[in-house]
């Protein structure tokens, strides 16, 4: 059995989680009702859709900076 510090470790991890994707589902909700506004045809698939691109642009742009 773990130690009472490995146990609060644990415990301040899962929490940290749990905000993590309750911030990632706001989030995800608040950008889905942005697209409804402007089309209402739009779904999650397009949100997610949404996210891959923005993703590919990042990863993208990260390839072109220099490196030292």
């Amino acid at each position: 059995m773990g130690s009472p510090d490995d146990q609060r470790e644990c415990e301040g991890l899962s929490a940290n989680l749990q905000r993590g994707i309750e911030l990632t589902e706001l989030v995800f909700s608040l950008r889905l009702a942005v697209l409804w506004q402007q089309n209402p045809a739009c779904t999650k698939a397009d949100v997610l859709h949404e996210i891959c691109l923005a993703n590919e642009r990042a990863w993208q742009a990260n390839q072109t900076w220099p490196t030292y």
